[in-house]
């Protein structure tokens, strides 16, 4: 990836290059009437290396080349989702699980609290790995005598690359509480 960087980075070298070309070639002949003469192939050449450059430059000023360079670099991993435990109050008379994405499966415990746990699989770099907080994955809250535990959706890469993380959630909730289960669709 670094010699990637350095040749997006430092292509107009080439001109260069073929400017000093042409001035060793004069210094070399040192004739006085020197002319420098392309042949059709080398006007050809010329040519391809100012379309590169130039498709080079509009693809990187347009973000192309920053999500192939996104696409080559990135590694699928699973990771387990941060486990929680709440418990459940004694007031609550109903559990409602929502998710708006991944299936839940749902199983139940003598115990009066709620757990959840699972994993994801993501793409991310090489060299980044974001953690994953119980925050941006669950959200427990008690209104009244219903308990809602929404799980919430991980987020979705739009572009070339584009990814919907696949997620695996267990809930495990007390079996004399009714529960509802509210999913997508």
């Amino acid at each position: 990836m670094n010699a990637f960087d350095t040749f997006f980075a430092w292509w107009p070298i080439l001109f260069v290059l073929l400017g000093l070309e042409i001035l060793v070639y004069l210094i070399w002949m040192r004739k006085e009437n020197s002319m420098v003469r392309y042949d059709l192939m080398s006007v050809f050449f010329v040519g391809l290396l100012f379309i590169s450059s130039f498709g080079l430059t509009f693809l990187t000023s347009i973000g192309v080349l920053g999500e192939v360079r996104r696409m080559v670099g990135t590694i699928e991993r699973t990771v387990d989702l941060p486990e929680m435990r709440e418990a459940v109050d004694e007031r609550v008379k109903r559990i409602i699980v929502q998710t708006n994405g991944p299936q839940v499966k749902v199983d139940q415990t003598a115990e009066r609290a709620v757990h959840l746990f699972g994993s994801y699989r993501e793409r991310t770099q090489e060299d980044q790995f974001p953690e994953v907080s119980e925050k941006n994955v669950y959200t427990v809250r008690t209104i009244g005598d219903t308990m809602y535990v929404q799980v919430k959706q991980p987020p979705i890469r739009q572009g070339f690359d584009s990814y919907y993380p696949y997620m695996n959630v267990t809930v495990v909730l007390p079996q004399d509480i009714p529960a509802e289960l509210r999913e997508q669709g």
